[in-house]
């Protein structure tokens, strides 16, 4: 018999397939891992890291504990900054990889199998259009067969840019149970190694679950490995360490060049060098200066010599809904309270219309900080995003009042839905606004993205205002970027930033790494060059708190260099930005379209437009929701001219195609007596020629909130005093976050040494002695909402 491989590929960006976590594979028909049915036999983790770009290959081997042939949804959340570079799945000895086409392309093989009753598969950015195809964060594959009692290895591999922040560095690779429940691998073995050029220290490896064994330690070399069985990942694996303060100002050079050219002839020895190969570098800068940047208790502190001023947009639409919602609140509250009684601040709530907290800025003091808290608190979600309109107001305001430094910081999906709406007449728009005010009346442009589908084009056209740009995924650990980002308020980056390379080596391009620069950061750049150089000059040119900064250094650019393989693909994918950066200025072109896609192919990554192709089809997994009145979304080919959806409680329901955002939608009453479980609802499309298709959607009704539990050992604390929170909450929640009036809020963690949930909650030394509630909110993956409560008295 003729076996077929199916491995269905996509990434997407609707809001149901964002609870993910990191190498999940589903069994069909179940909304969570099943080990009785597909268990984790084997996971294998190699990690790479070569001065700031990490390569991560996953390894994993699934074991079929039936006497059917299964088949799986393969879910793995890739974190911000991360490029899927390969995939491939086994059947039997045979590695099938995952090929790299143009897009279209891609999309009309998609087509032909399909006509076929053939499943093709697809792994593209966004299931439509290269506008939405900007915005993915989650890794999806479908995985068939898998042969009855035997097993699936599948092969996953993308590389990260990895941040440096206050001379602080962090690397996570998600594991953590997120929107399911926590896998057991049988075997699990990390392989960990870091070079850095510019010396490092203080390396450590956090998580509890997979003790590295330190193997070598050293200035610019850190291995490790780990080795278990029957490992709970119930963390992700996560690594910090700093660069050291003395290497600050320092500039290191970087090079490869692969001069081998194809394979030898067969009248030839050996491989073929190719004199006109090209070389690629990288430049990287330590930038010291300014002030060491403490944190108290996770907060990043502010420096209160200089006033400021700040005009906070806060997103309030209902694309803003579940994890957004919270974690940008949670920076705002973080925010706010960091701030000084000599600053002056304003809150302005936005979606298609504006609401201001106050006419102008007001100083920010303990009551009036907490005035705009319960502002936030009494709103509500609704309608889209205006967001050209509260731009203009928060200009207005910035140019209006207050003293010091400005700036405007948007806490924002960045997904405009009314007014203008494209990416490029937005920015082009502020970026005029801006420049019409006085210099001394300009803000800096701050923005904190949150959600996997953050619109990231036009936020970082937004940023380059004399700005900085920080986004955390719904997967990934907010405490290090939200210090990262609030760290930078109060300061400036180092202005007018450029690099300096060879004349005479032939170099054609060379892209920053790095919208902006802070001091304690690593500015860095990424270059071509095609004639070899011995001793060349490069230096670092900018202007820091005021005052000129140049960094120079000699590096050769060698005829062949093969210790940084890395440095092609990063060229690559820098040029490839600066090329989606122009079609989003000034619109497509197809010169820039083949280049980009020319790029993805060799250098194999995937682009807007480029894709993956496998074979069969995108399969979305199964949406968990609440009796009600949910949402039915469904994407297809252009082609499709009907969608028709059948309920599984009888329910005949025609969707409506939605021209503005290019999707078929119909909204569905569940009834309230359905049980929990699984339900498929089954999808009729017909297409211009009339042609029939039948695909299946499947959904999951959860109607019981979480259930929490506060365990305390006492209720009376001093101020200043540090609570130890554990907190028991349902087996389905997702989130826990406990809150105490006048402290900033807390996101508990599962300890499972603890048998809890834990964190650490400190009371603020100005809290007035009295009764306070503490109180502990907990969601699952059906967004429904529970929460217990605890009075506490405090006391002086």
């Amino acid at each position: 018999m003729k076996k077929t491989l199916i491995a269905a590929l996509l990434v997407s960006l609707t809001p149901c397939l964002v609870l993910a976590d990191g190498g999940v594979l589903i069994p069909r028909d179940k909304a969570q891992p099943d080990p009785s049915v597909l268990s984790l036999e084997e996971m294998e983790i190699t990690i790479q890291i070569d001065n700031g770009d990490a390569r991560i290959f996953v390894r994993q081997i699934f074991a079929n504990h039936t006497s059917l042939i299964e088949e799986g949804n393969y879910v793995f959340a890739l974190p911000s900054h991360a490029t899927v570079s390969d995939f491939a799945v086994w059947d039997g000895p045979v590695r099938i990889p995952a090929v790299v086409l143009e897009r279209k392309r891609a999309e009309e093989i998609y087509k032909q199998l399909k006509l076929q009753n053939i499943d093709p598969g697809l792994l593209q950015m966004g299931e439509r259009g290269a506008a939405e195809a900007a915005r993915s964060a989650i890794f999806s594959a479908r995985i068939v067969p898998i042969t009855p009692f035997g097993t699936k290895r599948l092969e996953f591999e993308y590389h990260e840019a990895i941040p440096v922040e206050n001379l602080k560095s962090y690397l996570t690779v998600p594991l953590r149970p997120d929107a399911y429940q926590e896998q057991t691998a049988r075997h699990l073995s990390i392989h960990y190694e870091l070079h850095s050029a510019h010396a490092i220290t203080h390396f450590q490896a956090a998580a509890k679950n997979f003790p590295l064994q330190i193997e070598e330690n050293s200035p610019h070399v850190v291995k490790g490995h780990f080795e278990g069985q029957n490992v709970n990942l119930t963390e992700d694996f996560v690594t910090t360490f700093e660069l050291d303060r003395a290497g600050s100002d320092t500039l290191q050079v970087l090079t490869f060049r692969n001069p081998v050219s194809g394979q030898p002839s067969p009248t030839e020895t050996a491989p073929v060098r190719n004199t006109n190969e090209p070389g690629f570098f990288a430049v990287a800068a330590l930038l010291g200066g300014g002030k060491e940047t403490p944190a108290t208790s996770g907060n990043a502190a502010q420096d209160p010599g200089l006033a400021k001023t700040l005009v906070l947009l806060f997103d309030t639409s209902l694309s803003m809904q579940w994890e957004k919602l919270e974690r940008s609140y949670q920076a705002l509250e973080t925010l706010l309270r960091t701030l000084h009684p000599s600053d002056k601040f304003n809150l302005i709530l936005f979606n298609q219309q504006t609401q201001s907290f106050q006419p102008a800025p007001v100083a920010a003091d303990s009551a009036a900080v907490q005035r705009a808290l319960d502002f936030v608190r009494g709103s509500r979600l609704r309608g889209g995003t205006d967001l050209q309109r509260v731009l203009d107001e928060g200009l207005r305001q910035c140019a209006g009042g207050g003293s010091g430094n400005r700036y405007l910081v948007l806490l924002s999906d960045g997904g405009a839905t009314r007014g203008s709406i494209q990416n490029g007449k937005i920015a082009a728009w502020y970026q005029a606004a801006r420049k019409k005010l006085p210099e001394a009346q300009r803000p800096k442009t701050y923005i904190f993205g949150v959600g996997d589908d953050a619109n990231l084009p036009l936020l970082k056209l937004l940023a380059r205002e004399d700005g900085a740009l920080e986004q955390v995924l719904s997967t990934e650990p907010l405490e290090f970027k939200l210090n990262s980002f609030l760290s930078k308020i109060g300061r400036s980056p180092v202005g007018q930033l450029r690099v300096d390379v060879p004349q005479d080596a032939g170099i054609d391009a060379v892209y920053p790494l790095q919208k902006s620069a802070f001091a304690g950061s690593l500015a860095a750049w990424v270059g071509r060059y095609q004639k070899p150089q011995l001793g060349g000059s490069f230096a670092v040119h900018g202007v820091r708190e005021g005052a000129p900064l140049e960094i120079s250094a000699k590096a050769s650019l060698p005829r062949e260099s093969l210790e940084h393989p890395q440095l092609p693909r990063l060229w690559a994918r820098a040029r490839v930005d600066a090329l989606l950066e122009k079609i989003q200025r000034e619109g497509e072109d197809q010169a820039t379209i083949d280049e980009i896609i020319r790029l993805a192919r060799q250098y194999k990554f995937v682009t807007p437009y480029s894709s993956f192709l496998a074979v069969p089809r995108a399969l979305l997994r199964p949406r968990v929701i609440r009796p009600g009145d949910p949402v039915l979304r469904v994407k297809t080919d252009e082609s499709i001219v009907s969608v028709v959806a059948l309920f599984p409680f009888g329910l005949v329901q025609k969707l409506r195609f939605l021209s503005g955002e290019d999707i078929w939608q119909t909204r569905f009453f569940a009834p309230s007596d359905m049980q929990d479980g699984t339900y498929n609802v089954r999808l009729i499309l017909r297409d211009k020629a009339g042609h029939t298709y039948r695909e299946s959607k499947s959904f999951v009704i959860a109607s019981k909130p979480p259930v929490i539990q506060i365990r305390l050992d006492q209720k009376r604390f001093r101020r200043g005093q540090v609570l130890e929170l554990r907190v028991s909450a349902s087996q389905s929640t997702r989130t826990l976050l406990a809150r105490l009036e006048g402290a900033a809020p807390v996101g508990l963690k599962w300890d499972a040494r603890a048998g809890a949930n834990t964190g650490r909650l400190v009371i603020p030394e100005e809290m007035i002695p009295g009764i306070y509630r503490l109180t502990v909110t907990g969601e699952d993956v059906a967004h429904n909402i529970g929460s217990q409560g605890v009075d506490l008295e405090i006391v002086p």
